[in-house]
């Protein structure tokens, strides 16, 4: 069952721009992230709760309502995140305007199946990321800043956490897979086109950190295993509960139960 845990991050001001200044590939995510996550888990939310009333199933709306609770948490600290980079650059405020007029104009246009399709979509790929993110946790985040590595760990840990809950939604709702597939398509170019807007505006702003030389580099087989995980989101065959939960999520869960402070995580 999905936990709605009630945690509290504060991005003081003396968090840098780029969070990790040793890891181009940390700061970009990280950044990016958090100018667009906010409007995406918006639709997210808009889709399902539009959609709660097809759930017939008691236990599956109650973990549907939990999905949406954990997603607005998430929105809640990146939007806390985001102010924080336009504190910095003010400029920025003009971007994540546009992101978020992109969002209100699928909503508009689209149909509740559509946005159930490219949320199922996005949220079967954070799996895949959420693994590749913790196994690299020390190269990514170690020499970051510990309040924002502590805030994306958690987030991906209940990404992990609620990996089937929208695509439960989706197989309740609407079940069609080849549709699933069509809008697929259009998902990853709306959020590649959202990414090549924001990336280069934060780059624009401040110039990105260089990898330092000294860090070790993430083995090219998991870079592999992330972009065969994400492919393998797409095939009709896929069961987002199937895999072994990686020992450090697991460790993560074991702790948040016993009660320790997950804002500061031990990588």
């Amino acid at each position: 069952m999905i936990k709605v845990r009630k945690l509290h991050f504060e991005f003081g001001d003396d968090i840098p721009f780029w969070f990790n200044p040793k890891s181009r590939e940390a700061s970009l995510l990280v950044t990016s992230m958090s100018l667009i996550a906010p409007a995406f888990e918006r639709y997210f939310i808009k889709a399902i709760r539009d959609a709660m009333p097809r759930i017939r199933d008691a236990a599956a709306r109650d973990e549907a309502n939990r999905f949406c609770i954990q997603e607005g948490q998430h929105a809640k600290f990146h939007i806390d995140h985001q102010e924080l980079l336009l504190r910095k650059h003010p400029a920025l405020e003009a971007v994540r305007d546009e992101v978020n007029r992109s969002y209100d104009d699928l909503q508009r246009s689209e149909s509740t199946a559509f946005a159930l399709a490219y949320a199922t979509t996005i949220e079967l790929g954070f799996k895949p990321l959420a693994r590749y993110l913790v196994e690299n946790r020390h190269v990514l985040f170690a020499d970051g800043d510990p309040r924002i590595a502590s805030f994306i760990l958690w987030h991906f840990v209940e990404e992990f956490e609620h990996r089937h809950a929208m695509f439960d939604v989706y197989q309740a709702v609407v079940g069609d897979y080849g549709y699933r597939l069509r809008v697929a398509r259009r998902t990853f170019a709306h959020v590649s086109a959202l990414g090549a807007r924001v990336q280069p505006a934060c780059i624009a702003c401040e110039e990105p950190p260089v990898d330092d030389p000294a860090l070790p580099r993430i083995p090219r087989r998991r870079k592999v295993a992330l972009a065969l995980g994400l492919l393998e989101t797409l095939s009709p065959f896929h069961d987002p509960r199937r895999g072994a939960v990686p020992q450090w999520i697991t460790e993560w869960f074991a702790a948040d139960e016993a009660g320790a402070d997950m804002t500061a995580v031990a990588l």
